[in-house]
Order: structure tokens, then sequence, then C-alpha cells
């Protein structure tokens, strides 16, 4: 044998050796989706031995609701095409659930000839539990700052009722106009418990909403904080603002921007919102709407801005949790959007925009989010 020859299967020797001892999932399968080879991890994860599962179809990690989905990874890889990662589900040997990091690669023969095709498979169930307690304690935070806000919101038409039915009382002449007037005030009170509602409200799919209206009840419900802080608000919507999507979700997102605000402007200030229709600036050109959120604050600075997406990195000292940006990226991602910051530190010029893209229909957001 040539020495060229010798050191190719020594090559493919170590090759063998770190694929099997990886402790990621790593198998092969034919064009047809029958598993060729299936190394310690897979084993580990998926709870079949090399010996059970080879020479059976890798469908059987397929949960029913996957189907569709594994079908046109076969389709991709069919056409030679590469199936970048994204998180999905699989099930192992006693039908229980697990959440991968996948991806999928054609494999090819010395001629060149497809042959096949690999698949990586990462276990992240640990790290969606954990995210998932970090939600609901973000979500604890939120709701704390949200009954604060209702407090607030509700005194004024309480304390107007009190006023309106002591003088119906009083005064049997007007007792018909402080009537309707209380009937106002209690329509208020419907109005705000309404918001509130849809702060906490969770759909499981998304629904037909306009962002304009979403953003409007996020800005009354705020409306006295902003006051009470010396903020002037300069909103500008525009025409023909409905997408589809995750209303609470889309609640959260805007409060989060609208409090950020709120505590940059120390001294008070001036807070712009517009909401537009809008088209991507590059990549896919995706027709939407975007959102954007300019405030006169102090601005973050150069050290704080690479991170600001991360968890638990807050710029608040003590008050922040530092989940808020992160959640709420997370939950523009949801959408199939994205959502970028500009700033200025320097003294008199300083301030801050975060610019939301939500796409008209959420479709395709492994792949648009990515």
């Amino acid at each position: 044998r040539s020495r060229a020859g010798t050191d190719a299967d020594e090559a493919r020797r170590r090759m063998a050796a770190i694929v099997q001892s990886s402790e990621d999932a790593i198998a092969s399968f034919t064009v047809d989706g029958i598993v060729t080879s299936w190394n310690r991890g897979a084993e580990t994860l998926f709870r079949y031995s090399a010996a059970e599962i080879i020479g059976r179809p890798i469908s059987v990690l397929v949960p029913p609701d996957r189907l569709e989905e594994f079908a046109i990874n076969l389709s991709r890889l069919s056409r030679e095409e590469h199936v970048p990662s994204y998180e999905t589900e699989r099930v192992d040997k006693d039908g229980g659930r697990v959440m991968i990091l996948l991806s999928l690669s054609p494999l090819r023969n010395e001629q060149g000839n497809l042959v096949g095709a690999s698949a990586i498979g990462r276990d992240i169930s640990a790290q969606k539990r954990t995210e998932e307690v970090l939600r609901r304690n973000e979500r604890l935070v939120t709701a704390g700052r949200l009954t604060a806000a209702i407090a607030h919101e509700i005194k004024n038409p309480l304390e107007a009722l009190t006023n309106l039915v002591y003088l119906a009382r009083q005064d049997s002449a007007g007792r018909e106009e402080y009537l309707q007037r209380a009937e106002h005030e209690i329509g208020r009170l419907d109005s705000i418990a309404q918001q509130a509602l849809g702060f906490v409200r969770e759909t499981s799919s998304p629904e037909q909403m306009d962002a304009g209206k979403v953003l409007d009840e996020v800005v009354q419900l705020y409306l006295r904080k902003l006051q009470v802080a010396h903020i002037t608000i300069e909103k500008e919507c525009g025409e023909d603002l409905e997408i589809t999507g995750y209303p609470g979700e889309l609640r959260q997102v805007f409060a989060n921007l609208i409090l950020n605000a709120i505590d940059a402007m120390n001294g008070g200030g001036r807070l712009r919102l517009r909401v537009q229709r809008a088209r991507e600036w590059s990549g896919d050109r995706r027709s939407g709407i975007r959102v954007t959120f300019a405030d006169t604050g102090k601005g973050i600075s150069p050290k704080d801005l690479p991170h600001i997406f991360e968890p638990f990195y807050t710029t608040k000292k003590n008050q922040g949790t530092g989940l808020g940006l992160w959640l709420a990226y997370g939950a523009v991602q949801k959408h199939g959007g994205w959502m970028r910051v500009a700033t200025r530190t320097t003294p008199g010029m300083s301030g801050t925009v975060f610019a939301v893209f939500l796409p008209e229909t959420p479709a395709n957001i492994s792949s648009q989010a990515a």
C-alpha cells in the first residue's frame, strides 16, 4: 500500500474514534432513511443500542407531529442540501420526548455520489427547562410592575366613582348626569382590566392583530407613570398595521422597551414611538411592520451595548433582573422578526433607538430567526 493510502486509513480511523466517543448523538442513514451507523452519544440520548437501531428506519425517532418536518428534511437532503442546526423534538426508545439541536448533512461516496446523510443531535432539554424557569421568574417581576401600574390607573376612576355616587345622593336633579358619568368611569375600569388580561393571557397559536392598537394599549397602561416621570410621548401610527402573531407576548415586548426608556430618562425627556408598514432592508426583503422606540435618555455605554440581550446582564445595578431584553428578543424571534438598537451617550445629544421588525406572519420562524 502507498504511504498516502496508509495515511488516509489512519485519518479515517481517527475520525471514527472521534465520532464514536462524542457526547453528541451522531448517526448516518441511507437515502431511504435506514440507519447505517450509531455512536455512543446516540445510544445515551435515545436509549437504543447500535445493534437495536442499525438497519431500522431513522423515522422511529420522529414523533407523529414532526413527520412533515422529517419529510421536508429528506427532500432537502435528496437535493444534496445541508440542513443547518435548528431546535426540534425526537422520541427515545421509551417514547419520551427529547428536545435536541439537530443538523443534517448529505453523505457522498468516493465517486461523489449521494449515498445517504449524517445527523448530529445535541440534547438541549436541560437548557430549555432552565429557560422556562427564567421566563417564569421574569413573568413574576413583570406582574409586580404591572400590578403597580394598574393600581395607579384604577385610582382615578375609583375616586371619580366615589365622588359621583356621593353627588348623586345629594343632588336628585343632576342624578342622571352623575350616573352617566359613573358609567363612563366604569367603562374605563373595564378597559384597564381587559388590557391587564391581555398582558397575562397566552395563546398557543398566532392570531390576527393590529400592532398599532397593541402599542396603544401598552402606552395607556403606563401613561400615568410617563406623566409622573415628566416624559412627553410623541406617537405616529401608519395605516394597515395588521399582522399575525402573539398579542400577549408583543405587549410584553412593548412594555419592556417603554419601561426601559422611562428608566433611561431619569430627569424627564421625550419618547417617540412610530409604527409603520415596512420591508426588510436586506435578506429576504419580507413585508411587515417596523416599530421604533426613540428616547432622549442617557444612552447605553459602549461597554454595555454588546451584552444587553444576554440573560442576567443588567445596567440597573440591584433594580433589574437582566432578563427583560433577553426575553423580549426571544419573543420577537418567535414572531420571526428581529430587534436592533442604536445609541449615543454624548452629553446633550444622548439617546437610544430600538427598532423592532415583525413580518406579516411568523411562518418559517426557525430559518428566519437564525
